[in-house]
């Protein structure tokens, strides 16, 4: 699984990964690609919602909503898993969609779902501007999300007068199997880099890794985040950010990587 590159941009580097395990290989892979080694230590699963009435509520009106707004890959497929668990088609969807980003967007299209709104900025404050224009008071809004979902954007558009219905697609739980080995590769230096791709990953690693902490112990260790909003958690957390994507997505996660953290262990990065 590991493999190393002569001449890639990540050489020399061990790259810890902290990405749910049904997301983990896409990032492992295109690590490996660029010459790095990477190491997997998903930290989160996703699991649907044992209390499903809300959901199958809303999937049951959806025709009636004018918005439906994702805000994240796993949003749409346990979105739409439970829309056939239901036995509602893909035909109820009559109002428009949003998606947080092109990933997020790239799912629906899957399906065959039009999105109208992609937000250049992958957050939930750029998707509110990109929507702003288009919004109108009194408009019903759907937002499938995951149980730990930032509230800034439903609570904005209530305040612009829409009428919003929040429902749990899915739940994130932690995933500490593997935090005993992941702890002693820390604590032996094999780790250079480690990546937080959401706030969650950042919070359930310091929950994972409590047992394991002490003074310093990744003071030679280099952390990058997805975004301004993980960045800020990670801080939050007291730990120190190296490198912050400035497009929000695993691709600008790498290349910010390679920016400023790249190079090969016997030259002059980082």
């Amino acid at each position: 699984m590991i493999v190393h590159g002569s001449h890639k941009p990540l050489t020399g580097k061990c790259i810890m990964v902290t990405r749910a395990r049904s997301q983990v290989r896409e990032l492992v892979e295109q690590i490996e690609r660029l010459g790095g080694e990477a190491y997997a230590f998903p930290l989160l699963k996703m699991m649907p919602p044992t209390d499903t009435a809300k959901l199958d509520e809303a999937i049951t009106q959806l025709p009636a909503f004018d918005w439906v707004v994702f805000t994240s890959v796993n949003g749409v497929r346990f979105f739409l898993e439970r829309m056939r668990e239901v036995g509602v088609g893909l035909e109820a969807f009559t109002g428009k969609i949003a998606a947080v980003g092109p990933k997020t967007a790239k799912a629906l299209e899957h399906h065959g779902l039009e999105v109208a709104v992609i937000p250049s900025d992958y957050v939930a404050e750029g998707l509110l501007s990109s929507l702003y224009d288009q919004l109108l008071p009194g408009q019903r809004v759907l937002l499938p999300r995951a149980d730990i979902a930032r509230k800034a954007l439903p609570k904005e558009l209530a305040r612009l007068g829409l009428a919003v219905t929040e429902v749990d697609v899915y739940h994130t739980v932690i995933d500490a199997e593997h935090a005993p080995e992941a702890a002693e590769k820390l604590q032996q230096g094999l780790i250079d880099i480690i990546l937080f791709t959401s706030s969650s990953t950042v919070t359930h690693f310091m929950a994972a890794m409590e047992p394991y902490a002490s003074l310093d112990w990744l003071k030679h260790v280099q952390i990058a985040c997805i975004g301004p909003i993980t960045a800020d958690t990670a801080k939050q957390n007291g730990l120190s950010v190296h490198a912050v994507a400035s497009e929000y997505t695993v691709e600008g996660l790498l290349a910010a990587i390679i920016e400023n953290l790249g190079g090969n262990r016997h030259g002059t990065n980082i």
